[in-house]
């Protein structure tokens, strides 16, 4: 890295460490920020004149523009227009960070703001963790409370970031060109380590295994890859081992910093050692990188007792560990992951050409669900995407994921490689695709496999493209705050407030009909019935398809026009424990 790459490196790390800090990124808010700020970068970096992007570059943000267009597409079908038109706010994110990414940064740039970022976000998590009092996060597993969430309030979240770290931290620290910029990098990898084990994230655990073997599998300088990783792996594994002997405190906040302490002298001397390798010992070691993976995977088919075991265990529902959430890392279970990935192919055998629409996939769990547990993502990008927007929309994020594997070879390519490796597995079984903090993190990994831009330079007038899109994310950031001061009012019993906000977000949001209902039950909690049947009334006319307006319609009708709306709400979400507390069940 030179002077010229502060500017990315700085870009990568504050969009990625200001998601991570806003809730992960979750929320729509912080989509309609993300937006502003990537399209506005991007206009200036376009308006300033750029070269243009290679072709995997191309490929991935023309992937990411197709799946945008598509998205948006999919609000004249969706069973869910207003979930539609939020996920279209969020495409726009990663839309505008890949193409300032592929245009405006360089690979060391790129991965040094991500492993900043990361280490960072951990580091505030883990600290949390132990010195301070986390906070609950909000989360249907009954565990939740005992895994690391902060900051980005869930647990599988922070663990990805964990391990996308340490396979950063370990790739700067075989490649840094100085001691001290590879003690730098290799510093955090305790730390990470101990946060990726207290959020006991087992996908992650299995993402960094497959990440670490794709880094020392591709690209040049893999047995350097490899040695560094033996001779660092140790000290995180000691302190991933303190961390489940010693309770959260002082003592063990002081044992990982001085761990780090050693990781950093560790990758300083070994970056200083220049060691010859003769070709035999090289192949030989080739041979045993290989032969763990496939070792480890034939002992766990072998304890679960073959395909048709393993199968079957993770069909099985989570098993209670009595307080000891650590046992759940040698549990096979998928947490109910089956029944997700079940409702969203059924969703797609009902609609395989174009999909239920962006976003509707929560309410696809809602109406078909084997189980009562309330779940808004199918844990899988893929089959969410297929049953969403069907066969096209699978192709074009297959393009956008898939471009930065096309890239060309180079010293950083197994750096970047590694932990855009593991956010791709991960985001298989897991809800990635909804964090921005996770997805921009992996999205600037990717470029790094692109990047720098050669060729001619595009015209100017492209950024009057990104200045029209950062107009969009402006007016969605502007409805989308709104809507959540209504929310906050609500949450206050400030209804008249509610329901002031509640108006505003109307006019910001016709499509919607979340305004209408904020501003219903503003009215029914002060006793205005009849404003607050007409405002769920107006709510049903955008969205019929609401079960919550049919439940609150009931709330605020009598007689028959109760029990009507009330079995309409049941016919939409037959599990609703608010509507079995009311005795009603599904006819």
């Amino acid at each position: 890295m030179d002077a010229r790459d502060g500017i990315p490196a700085f870009g990568a790390f504050a969009l990625v460490a200001a998601l991570g800090l806003d809730e992960g990124g979750y929320a729509p808010t912080a989509w309609g920020w993300g937006a502003v700020v990537v399209l506005a970068v991007l206009a200036v970096v376009v308006g300033r004149g750029v070269a243009c992007p290679t072709l995997p570059a191309l490929a991935l943000v023309a992937g990411l523009a197709g799946l945008t267009a598509w998205t948006a597409a999919s609000t004249l079908w969706s069973s869910d227009v207003a979930a539609s038109v939020l996920e279209i706010e969020r495409m726009l994110v990663y839309l505008g960070a890949a193409a300032v990414f592929v245009l405006a940064g360089s690979a060391p740039a790129l991965l040094a703001g991500v492993l900043g970022a990361t280490t960072l976000l951990c580091g505030v998590g883990l600290a949390r963790w132990l010195l301070g009092d986390p906070e609950v996060p909000l989360s249907a597993d009954p565990r939740s409370g005992d895994r690391l969430s902060e900051p980005i309030g869930y647990a599988n979240g922070v663990a990805v970031l964990a391990a996308m770290g340490l396979l950063l931290a370990l790739g700067f620290a075989a490649r840094a060109p100085r001691a001290r910029y590879a003690a730098a990098a290799a510093a955090p990898m305790p730390l990470l380590a101990a946060t990726l084990l207290f959020t006991y994230g087992r996908g992650a655990w299995l993402a960094l295994g497959f990440g670490l073997a794709v880094g020392v599998a591709v690209g040049p300088g893999r047995l350097q890859l490899a040695a560094t990783a033996a001779a660092l792996a140790p000290l995180a594994a000691v302190a991933v081992l303190a961390s489940s002997a010693l309770d959260a405190g002082g003592a063990l906040a002081v044992v990982i910093l001085l761990l780090c302490a050693a990781s950093a002298a560790t990758a300083a001397v070994l970056r200083s050692v220049q060691v010859t390798v003769p070709r035999p010992a090289r192949t030989a070691f080739a041979v045993v990188l290989v032969g763990i993976p496939v070792v480890a995977a034939a002992a766990v088919l072998v304890r679960l007792g073959g395909p048709s075991g393993a199968y079957e265990a993770f069909r099985e529902a989570p098993t209670p560990v009595h307080g000891d959430v650590g046992g759940r890392l040698l549990g096979a279970s998928g947490s109910n992951r089956a029944d997700y990935w079940s409702v969203a192919w059924h969703t797609y055998e009902d609609e395989p050409l174009l999909g239920e629409g962006a976003g509707s996939y929560a309410r696809a769990w809602l109406a078909e669900r084997p189980i009562p547990q309330p779940v808004r993502d199918a844990h899988s990008l893929y089959l969410e995407t297929l049953a969403e927007l069907g066969p096209l929309g699978v192709l074009l994020l297959a393009v956008a994921l898939a471009a930065p594997l096309a890239g060309r070879r180079s010293p950083w390519m197994p750096v970047a490689l590694a932990p855009y490796a593991a956010f791709l597995v991960h985001a298989a079984q897991d809800w990635d695709w909804e964090l921005p903090a996770v997805t921009v993190a992996a999205l600037a990994s990717g470029a790094a496999l692109v990047v720098p831009p050669t060729g001619p330079r595009i015209p100017r007038l492209g950024a009057v493209a990104a200045v029209a899109l950062c107009g969009v994310g402006l007016f969605g950031y502007a409805g989308n705050r709104v809507l959540a001061e209504a929310i906050v009012a609500a949450d206050r019993t400030d209804f008249s407030g509610s329901a002031d906000r509640a108006r505003t977000a109307r006019r910001l949001q016709p499509w919607s009909p979340e305004p209408w209902r904020l501003l219903g039950e503003a009215n029914l909690a002060l006793g205005a019935n009849a404003a607050a049947r007409h405002s769920f009334r107006r709510g049903l006319e955008r969205d019929p398809d609401n079960w919550e307006l049919w439940l609150d319609l009931g709330l605020a009708s009598e007689g028959v026009e109760q029990r009507a709306a009330w079995a309409r709400a049941a016919s939409l979400n037959p599990l609703s424990p608010e509507l079995q507390e009311l005795g009603v069940t599904r006819r």
